[in-house]
């Protein structure tokens, strides 16, 4: 089907109304991904999405198929332009690489913000992310871990950063941690003299803070343990 002519509004203006059967619309997931940053979270739907390209509903199809795969492609994007900020120094040392990677990871993550959900690190990711993967699991062979150990660090990085930036969204809502607060709210009907023990460290997590002492505590323990399975190698 050839297409349609028809004048525009202004004299002498020549207007294209239609498209030839089979050619596929001039979209891009950058393009996408543009048109769903100009719409609030709670909005963006695939209609709205077509409406801001001006293109029929379908033509997004190509390149992404429902609102889900809409969250998690505008998720992945902004995670990602996050990510390629991450400076690997060539010659720190791993513990150092570890520590600025994770942290970077949850800042990334708490810069999604309402997305976070859909960023699950389940095999999927971008190159600029592979890419910062890769250095760091080169940095852990390095080190003298094998595959599978390095393989499993970056699976436990990725589940701390992910844990810690919820919790950081979290508190900018609500700085009360519920569970804290629920074992205070217990202990009050018992005598003061029991529980001492829970009683203080309830109270020292009650205040939640975005990325606090309970993610550098976190980090502190994983690096103890991998330093811990590293001399037990080397004794081998």
């Amino acid at each position: 089907m050839s297409d349609k002519i028809s004048l525009g509004p202004e004299a002498g203006t020549v207007v294209a109304t239609g498209r030839r059967r089979g050619r596929r619309p001039l979209l891009s997931r950058e393009r996408i991904v543009a048109a769903a940053r100009t719409l609030p979270p709670e909005s963006l739907t695939m209609k709205a999405v077509a409406e801001v390209l001006g293109v029929d509903r379908k033509s997004l199809n190509y390149h992404v198929i429902d609102r889900d795969g809409l969250l998690e492609l505008i998720a992945f994007d902004a995670f990602e332009r996050e990510v390629a900020l991450v400076d690997l120094d060539r010659d720190a040392d791993w513990r150092e690489l570890l520590r600025v990677f994770t942290t970077s990871v949850a800042q990334a993550l708490i810069d999604v913000g309402v997305l976070i959900p859909t960023v699950r690190f389940t095999g999927k990711a971008g190159l600029t992310t592979l890419a910062v993967i890769e250095r760091m699991i080169r940095s852990l062979m390095d080190a003298g871990f094998d595959e599978a150990q390095a393989g499993r660090t970056m699976k436990l990085l990725a589940e701390v950063a992910h844990s810690a930036a919820g919790e950081a969204l979290e508190a900018v809502d609500d700085p009360i941690d519920p569970q804290a607060e629920h074992v205070l709210r217990t202990l009050d009907g018992t005598s003061g003299d029991a529980f001492p023990l829970l009683r203080e460290a309830a109270s020292t997590l009650r205040n939640r803070t975005q990325l606090g002492t309970q993610f550098a505590f976190e980090l502190d323990l994983i690096i103890s343990g991998l330093e811990q399975l590293l001399g037990s190698r080397r004794r081998r």
